[in-house]
This record gives C-alpha cells, sequence and structure tokens, in this order.
C-alpha cells in the first residue's frame, strides 16, 4: 500500500511538473509573439526626380512654395513611428550660391506635426551650387563646416571640432527636430515643403525618408 501511494504521489508530481512546463512554455510563446508585435520593420518614401522651387517675382512678396505629398501606405497601418527613428536624405542645386542660400524646407507627419530640414547648406567657399546628398538623423553629433579662405574643413571658423561636413554637404548630421516625429502615426500623406526666399530659382533634386515603424500603444 506504501508503494502505492508513493507512486501515485511521483505521478502527482511528475504532472505538475509537465503541466508547469507547458505553462511557462505556452506564456513563453505568448510572450514572444507580443513583442513580435512590437517590431514591425520600416518604410522608405521618396521622390528622385528634380523639383524646380521658382524663384520670388519680387522682394516685397511672400516666399514661394512647393508641397511634395509622399504616401505610405497600408503596411503601416495601425503603426506609429518609432522613437528617434525618422531620417532624410536630400539634394539641393541652384545656379549661385546665393540662390542655394535662399531655399530651405519642411516636412509635414500627415497629422500636421511638422519639423524643418537643416539642408540646404550655402558656402561663398568655391561658390557651392549644390548641397547633399546629406542625410539627417536625430542621433548624429556631427554638423556642417563653413570654411574660408583660411580656415578649412573641419571646424571652419567654429568652436565646435565636430562640424565636420563642408561643402558640397555630402554626409550626415544631426538635427535633433526630426526627434518629435516619434510616436507619430505613420500610415498617410507626409508633405515636404520647400521655400524659395530669394530671386534665383532652385531646384529639389530628390528626397527620401525612411522611418522605422512600431505597434501603436494601446489606447
Amino acid at each position: 500500500m506504501k508503494a502505492k501511494r508513493s507512486r501515485l504521489a511521483l505521478v502527482g508530481v511528475l504532472a505538475l511538473a509537465i503541466c508547469m512546463a507547458v505553462g511557462l512554455a505556452t506564456g513563453g510563446v505568448a510572450e514572444a509573439k507580443k513583442k513580435k508585435k512590437k517590431t514591425v520593420g520600416s518604410v522608405t518614401i521618396s521622390k528622385t526626380t528634380p523639383t524646380t522651387i521658382p524663384a520670388k517675382s519680387a522682394p516685397t512678396v511672400n516666399d514661394t512654395i512647393v508641397s511634395i505629398p509622399l504616401t505610405v501606405g497600408n503596411k503601416a497601418k495601425g503603426k506609429v513611428v518609432g522613437w528617434d527613428s525618422l531620417t532624410a536624405t536630400s539634394t539641393f542645386s541652384s545656379s549661385t550660391n546665393d540662390g542655394l542660400g535662399d531655399l530651405y524646407g519642411e516636412i509635414t507627419a500627415p497629422n500636421g506635426r511638422t519639423a524643418f530640414l537643416a539642408n540646404p547648406f550655402a558656402s561663398s567657399v568655391g561658390n557651392n551650387t549644390s548641397s547633399g546628398p546629406l542625410t539627417e538623423t536625430p542621433n548624429s553629433p556631427f554638423g556642417p563646416c563653413f570654411p574660408s579662405a583660411t580656415n578649412p574643413c573641419p571646424g571652419g571658423g567654429s568652436e565646435f571640432p565636430e562640424n565636420t561636413v563642408g561643402p558640397p554637404f555630402v554626409g550626415t548630421i544631426g538635427n535633433p527636430a526630426l526627434a518629435q516625429f516619434g510616436g507619430v502615426p505613420a500610415k498617410g500623406t507626409w508633405t515636404v515643403k520647400v521655400f524659395n526666399g530669394g530671386p534665383t530659382e532652385g531646384t529639389l533634386n530628390s528626397i527620401s525618408i525612411t522611418m522605422n515603424l512600431k505597434a501603436a500603444p494601446a489606447a
């Protein structure tokens, strides 16, 4: 009788152990699926054909503006932009350095949130007429460098030694303003707006925006 009870007790312990193992495995699978849902990949939207930015017709009128819509489709349905993940790469040109310096741009998310682009930059050294391809990211310590005849890059007369990207401004720099797109719903129409505040026509040769996608948090 005692041996039978011992065997029954052993069977009970084994059954309990199996149940616990199955439960832990199931929980592990569920947790893995839950984590998998949080990482959804990335998406890139771009325009690679040149867009003309008209010059101002007179000094007293408003700056001209050209809007370029870029659509993020159903891949991003129910997803938001990952924190500190949005980057932009752009190339600008103009017939003169002054014309390049009169251009400025911004990115507007589908919900209206807007951040300025740092590109384009102008430099009188060499009379540069192009800026980029320049990648802007929230996560870089480097900045633009504006050399002089006696003070080349890096530095270019700045007290910041990490200002290393000089004309024609090809490389990667930090733009902390792009971090504010973290958590914004990704699906919909993103708009790149380029303004011209001068008398010389400019060109946005290309623009590309890349963002990581994450599952939207529960309401």
